[in-house]
């Protein structure tokens, strides 16, 4: 009987003997993981550091290309990219958002040329009018945004578009075609015979006016706007034939149908008919 009782004994300390080996083996285990998991991260922050630091990888050239209206100086103020930076520790980013702050700027691209150069790449807002709202005068761009309060230091020489109201949509499909239009007429050279647009005023009901600073007033009404200038070109060739084109000129283009045209004094007032001729094309 004690036999068996001894053998028991003996079995058990061999299992805890076992259990324990097993445990300390794990727990070893798991103490070289740990182990080695720390001593690769202090070599791998030591040598992220070390890679940083390197002089090699120095932002030594920011390139900014783009600017007309920005300066270089305008858009490194922005920037605010410290000197002798690691070109891989800058946040591309948050410099973007930095120089995205100006009006002007309508796009920008912030990359790397590694070893050493920054690019910064900006798409500035063409303007393509003015606008005047609450007393001031902003400018537009061509797809109606109106992006900044003009300023002394705004060199521009833009058409002045006036009885718009920004915030009324109703609007905003009048605004389209008449920036289509505006834009059209600024670059395209078949239309250089109508002087450059000075104003366009807007109205809901009836349409577009434009004043050129050859001393044309014409009306063109709410549609048809590309067709109506092309009728344009017709009627002024007329007129000068008829030794008619100089001078100050009311033309009548809302129906191109009947088209009327009237001289005006020198303030722009259409005179009356019985005052001097009028015309029907």
């Amino acid at each position: 009987m004690s036999g068996k009782i001894k053998v028991n004994l003996e079995a058990r300390k061999n299992r805890l003997r076992r259990r324990l080996i097993g445990a300390l083996n794990e727990s070893f285990g798991a103490i070289s993981l740990l182990t080695a998991a720390v001593v690769l991260s202090v070599l791998f922050v030591y040598f992220y550091s070390a890679f940083l630091s390197a002089s090699y990888l120095e932002v030594r050239e920011i390139s900014v290309r783009g600017v007309k209206e920005l300066t270089e100086k305008d858009i490194l103020t922005l920037a605010k990219i410290r000197p002798r930076s690691n070109i891989l520790a800058v946040n591309t980013d948050a410099v973007a958002r930095r120089i995205a702050v100006n009006p002007w700027v309508k796009h920008i691209y912030v990359g790397r040329e590694l070893p050493n150069r920054l690019v910064l790449d900006v798409r500035e807002r063409t303007p393509i009018a003015l606008v005047k709202q609450a007393g001031n005068f902003y400018l537009m761009d061509a797809g109606g945004f109106v992006f900044k309060k003009l300023s002394k230091t705004d060199d521009v020489d833009l058409a002045i578009l006036t009885g718009v109201n920004i915030q009324d949509k109703a609007q905003s499909a009048l605004l389209t075609e008449a920036l289509k239009l505006l834009e059209t007429l600024s670059t395209d050279d078949q239309h250089a015979n109508l002087g450059t647009v000075s104003e366009i005023h807007i109205d809901k009901v009836f349409g577009l006016s434009i004043l050129t600073d050859k001393g044309l007033h014409l009306k063109l009404g709410r549609d048809n706007f590309a067709g109506k200038v092309r009728q344009l070109d017709i009627v002024l060739a007329d007129l000068e034939k008829r030794g008619m084109k100089n001078g100050h000129l009311f033309v009548d283009l809302a129906d191109v149908s009947k088209v009327t045209v009237q001289r005006k004094d020198a303030l722009g007032k259409a005179q009356e008919q019985k005052k001097g001729p009028q015309y029907r094309i």
